[in-house]
């Protein structure tokens, strides 16, 4: 769906089992693995692709030159030529930030001032441990927590692999194993955003399986609940169940293993009470979910009313209070979820510059 012409086959394809030592671009299919240790972007961001219709990947995350097609051509079967429009929208990025990627990590006086933050959210929660500390704790886990974990997870913060993945780990931390969000969003949601994949737009299912009246009654548990779907219930899925959605989960990647046994631990020893927990899942809720889903209101649009994968991003994502500085730290930096969608490889302190840029494209 990002060449030229719309490739009709992509989400057909997705019903099928596909095939895991594999990765599956284009409708073709890749044997990368003697590439994954020369990989830029690192071994986790390439091997959490594989088994999957990893197409959206592979054209989001690499904007600012061709590379990335030349070395699938040395694999099998050239991919093919990119969507115009697109390209037009990579061409200015491109100008805009010369120096490409380097020009779009994190600020360092943004990665001490979120650091900060998160130890004040850690010490309020797992050292103070009130109820009004464990609350504000959410506020705190609903802004800067995952903004690191969110950028840190989109390899944003650093050219080195541990850096993010140490973002991802640590700002997701108090909520759950942060392996789980991954596959949700990194994977499954910028994959097939918005679509019938999309495991990430998708954190009510219980809710529609309640009468209308009961929904009504059930309100009040919505903004727990969906922090929780991410948190302890995302042991489950890890664990257990091995797969987030449609999505299968490597049990070895990313530390998994040792991730789950460090959560487990921790929390057990060091959390609060259980309404501790309560009072954090809320407050973090109450931010996290407005912020997140309000850009994703349309959702399982139809990929065949659009001529190329950017237009339905653009025709099928919402940016919101994108000129408010306010939003902009509450909503965790993604006032601009067009644009997020459209790059996501790129920070987050970029976007409303991208924003003018896609305006004048369109």
């Amino acid at each position: 769906m990002l060449s030229a012409k719309l490739d009709t086959t992509s989400l057909a394809d997705v019903e099928k089992p596909l095939a895991r030592h594999l990765w599956h671009i284009h409708g073709e299919k890749y044997d990368l693995s003697s590439f994954v240790d020369r990989h830029p972007g690192g071994r986790m961001a390439i091997l959490s692709a594989r088994g999957r219709d990893c197409t959206a990947l592979f054209e989001s995350y690499h904007p600012w030159n061709d590379r990335h097609r030349k070395v699938l051509a040395a694999y099998g079967r050239t991919p093919p030529h990119p969507d115009p429009f697109y390209e037009e929208l990579r061409a200015e990025v491109r100008e805009a930030f010369p120096g490409g990627q380097a020009d779009c990590r994190m600020r360092w006086r943004t990665i001490f001032g979120l650091s900060a933050m998160w130890c004040v959210m850690i010490f309020l929660f797992f050292h103070v441990q009130t109820l009004m500390a464990c609350a504000i704790a959410g506020v705190i886990m609903g802004t800067v927590g995952t903004r690191l974990a969110h950028e840190g997870g989109h390899w944003q913060i650093s050219k080195y692999e541990w850096v993010n993945r140490l973002a991802l780990f640590l700002g997701y931390f108090p909520t759950g194993p942060s392996l789980i969000w991954y596959y949700r969003h990194v994977i499954s949601h910028h994959a097939h955003t918005n679509q019938k994949e999309d495991v990430d737009v998708e954190y009510f299912w219980i809710m529609d399986m309640l009468p209308k009246w009961l929904k009504i009654l059930a309100l009040p548990s919505i903004m727990p609940g969906a922090v929780i779907e991410l948190g302890p219930k995302g042991l489950f899925d890890l664990v257990v169940r091995q797969s987030v959605g449609p999505h299968h989960v490597d049990a070895l990647l990313g530390g998994l293993p040792l991730e789950v046994a460090l959560w487990i631990t921790g929390h057990y020893y060091l959390g609060p009470p259980l309404l501790g927990y309560l009072a954090m899942y809320t407050t973090a809720g109450l931010i996290f979910l407005p912020c997140s889903q309000v850009a994703h209101a349309i959702i399982f649009p139809d990929y065949r009313e659009h001529t190329s994968w950017a237009k339905m991003q653009i025709a099928e994502s919402i940016d919101f209070a994108s000129e408010s500085h306010f939003w902009y730290h509450v909503a965790f930096g993604l006032t601009t979820q067009v644009e997020h969608h459209l790059f996501p490889g790129i920070g987050h302190h970029c976007y409303d510059r991208i924003r003018l840029l896609t305006r004048k494209v369109c």
